[in-house]
């Protein structure tokens, strides 16, 4: 499974938009277009004889519109494309990247009431199906926040390197000193932002003194600061419900020129399977009930004692890109999960 070419079925994932047709999905995903991971879990989906349906974010406004219908008869109908979708055998949703806060179609007051309004169109689908979401979108935006994962993970039981979120220049200059030789910056959001079919990167730099200078600069966009923990290699702990899968990120460069694995050439990483302690692989699952997730990725750094300081979980997760050099059964795990929930639900 990890070795299947999402382009043998390419066809399949989207079925034509030519002519008027209904269709019943048992599983509807919410994502961006260029998303490998639904589009591998898609191909599953279609091998087993499971229906699907794809909304992404660039179906919104014109290639998507719904229907919420409230009086003597209550309905929902969604539309993509010439396609009616019946939701009533919608059992399972699979969230990912689907975020309509920051649809941009519009400009200025105009797309703040585009962005407004679809963002409580999206809030009523949760209300208008009957479906378990994977994950909640609600919990997925909670969890996002690194102020409540990072304290959430201190409290049962990790380890997480001194930190401060800030936008107060005097409080950065403080922890600067505190940590001088060892104080790295991160965004506080996801450091990837798409505009204009345009990917824009903001990744982990290491703090120097001459960038004091630029400090009162906070002000208009607060940051995280944390102390970096020397180490040699990253860990990414995927789970999915009760399952985690295990995996070391390190390096043939000089790790100590680099404040963040994502600006290392993927031919330049070096990729293992590991099994982490039990205890470790039961507050990773711990965590990820405690903010009520079902599947996670949870990024760790390995001090040079041998010890795993917790640095961020993300709900959405990528895994393609472990998949890809590992033999780890990411993909097939998810793709069983969803399957048995559908048959204990006995609609497969």
């Amino acid at each position: 499974m990890n070795n299947t070419n999402p382009l043998e079925l390419i066809e399949r994932l989207n079925i034509s938009k030519k002519g008027n047709s209904s269709i019943n999905p048992k599983v509807l995903i919410l994502t961006k277009k260029m998303d490998i991971e639904s589009d591998l879990l898609g191909i599953q989906f279609l091998k087993n004889g499971i229906d699907y349906v794809k909304i992404t974010e660039e179906d919104i406004p014109l290639n998507f519109h719904f229907e919420f219908k409230i009086g003597k008869v209550n309905d929902s109908i969604l539309h993509i494309g010439n396609r009616k979708v019946i939701p009533d055998e919608i059992k399972i949703v699979l969230f990912r990247y689907f975020d309509l806060k920051f649809l941009n179609y519009y400009s200025g007051v105009n797309q703040m009431y585009f962005a407004q309004q679809w963002y409580q169109a999206f809030n009523c689908l949760p209300i208008a199906l009957d479906a378990l979401w994977i994950n909640n979108p609600q919990r997925t935006f909670d969890a996002e926040n690194r102020l409540n994962q990072l304290l959430l993970a201190q409290k049962i039981g990790f380890s997480i390197p001194e930190t401060l979120i800030t936008n107060e220049m005097e409080a950065a200059k403080k922890f600067f000193k505190r940590f001088r030789k060892s104080t790295i910056v991160k965004v506080l959001h996801h450091h990837e932002i798409y505009l204009k079919q345009k990917s824009y990167r903001f990744l982990t730099n290491i703090v120097e003194t001459s960038h004091l200078s630029k400090f009162d600069e906070l002000t208009y966009a607060p940051v995280i600061f944390q102390k970096k923990i020397e180490n040699d290699s990253e860990i990414r702990v995927t789970v999915v419900n009760e399952k985690t899968f295990s995996c070391r990120i390190s390096t043939n460069q000089e790790k100590r020129k680099f404040s963040d694995l994502h600006k290392i050439k993927e031919k330049e990483l070096i990729f293992s399977e590991i099994n982490i302690d039990k205890k470790m692989e039961k507050l990773c699952i711990n965590l990820n009930r405690k903010l009520g997730l079902l599947v996670s990725s949870i990024d760790f750094v390995q001090g040079k004692n041998g010890d795993l300081f917790f640095l961020e979980i993300n709900p959405i997760g990528d895994w393609n890109w472990i998949e890809k050099h590992t033999n780890l059964p990411i993909t097939k795990s998810m793709f069983d999960f969803v399957d048995g929930l559908l048959n204990k639900k006995g609609i497969t």
